[in-house]
């Protein structure tokens, strides 16, 4: 089938690599597929390096592009056209979006099918919306409980619950045993763009509750709120500990080298970067939002904190990085429980669901 997938943009965000890996799978099940960004990296004030990297992969697999413009967001006639054109050149059985805008655009789109995807616990539009999109959609995909109950209650279509998976050829695994009793630093791991949605600014202050254990945290990713995390680690005297890295390309090699993997979001869906974690093998440490605490109560592999606040987290930092054998254990049960968020489990979910779609 000929499959039209419509996403933010080319970017390191969690719900793109997803798309860019399931598109990479349909492609070898011997299906077309097409990937039509909203927003270039220059628009969206992402990593162009990275981007111009993605788009390298993507057309090496046969994946075909286009962008729309972030003018769109704006201007949504130019959104409703680009889309039109694609539709017409390309002439799509699905068109599946993942982001509302994508999915408003797609109400004017012929001779398709349309599935939507919502990638996160909040909705980022007014409800009233999905009762407009239940006239053209035909499925919506929620990719984790919690996010198939949200949509649940604002649409009337049928909702389906696909877990996110990872691409294994990616991640490097290994056994965690702590170095602490030893005198050794643990080093911590954060994965994700610093937003208010990663709510780092709550890790930062919890370490800084920590005086009396050796740990090292890197923290991965791009982001507006760098300078202001910056000042909050050297404010709380906690900046020495603390390496902020930037965009990276070599995520498999910093969950390797990892001892825990640590995640304070507000909100989330189910996270490309802990499944990422899990499978690797690492003992996690996240809040109880969206789905992550569904990945560690399938993993058994970690601490889920339930409370924002600076004490909650510190007292799971401290089980964690103080209990050798707890960490041990969690990273088994991450390597023996983990193997439910594969890519391919997810792209066959996908397929299927589309065939089901797609019949009469």
């Amino acid at each position: 089938m000929k499959i039209l997938h419509v996403i933010s943009s080319a970017a390191a965000g969690g719900a793109e690599i997803y798309v860019r890996d399931l598109s990479v799978e349909m492609i070898k099940s011997g299906h077309e597929v097409f990937i039509l960004f909203l927003d270039r990296a220059s628009e969206a004030g992402r990593d162009g390096d990275f981007e111009t990297q993605f788009l390298k992969e993507i057309k090496a697999q046969g994946i075909k592009y286009d962008f729309i413009g972030a003018e769109a967001r704006k201007k949504p006639w130019l959104g409703i056209g680009k889309m039109k054109e694609v539709a017409s050149t390309f002439s799509p059985d699905i068109v599946h979006c993942h982001l509302y805008y994508a999915a408003i655009f797609s109400l004017f789109v012929k001779n398709a099918k349309i599935v939507y995807t919502h990638h996160n616990i909040r909705l980022g539009a007014h409800s009233l919306l999905y009762k407009l999109l239940d006239l053209k959609v035909s499925r919506y995909i929620g990719i984790c409980l919690a996010c198939k109950k949200l949509l649940e209650g604002v649409s009337r279509r049928k909702v389906v619950r696909i877990d996110n998976g990872v691409t294994p050829t990616r991640i490097k695994k290994r056994l965690r045993e702590s170095d602490h009793a030893r005198g050794n630093v643990i080093k911590l791991i954060s994965i994700g763009r610093l937003s208010d949605q990663k709510n780092l600014a709550l890790l930062i202050s919890s370490l800084a509750l920590l005086d009396s254990h050796r740990y090292q945290l890197k923290i991965a990713g791009e982001g507006a709120l760098r300078k202001s995390l910056e000042q909050l680690a050297l404010e709380k005297g906690v900046s020495t500990n603390i390496k902020f890295l930037g965009n990276v390309s070599n995520v498999d090699e910093l969950l390797f080298d990892a001892d825990v993997f640590v995640m304070s979001s507000a909100w989330e869906g189910l996270p490309i970067a802990q499944i990422e974690a899990t499978l690797s093998g690492l003992p996690v440490i996240v809040t109880n939002v969206g789905g992550c605490a569904e990945i560690v109560h399938k993993a058994c592999n970690g601490i889920v904190v339930d409370l924002l606040d600076e004490e909650s987290y510190a007292q799971a930092l401290n089980k964690m990085l103080t209990n050798d054998s707890l960490l041990n254990l969690f990273s088994q049960n991450a390597l023996i429980y983990s193997s439910d968020y594969l890519i391919q489990t997810a792209t066959d979910k996908h397929i299927a669901l589309y065939t089901e779609v797609l019949t009469p």
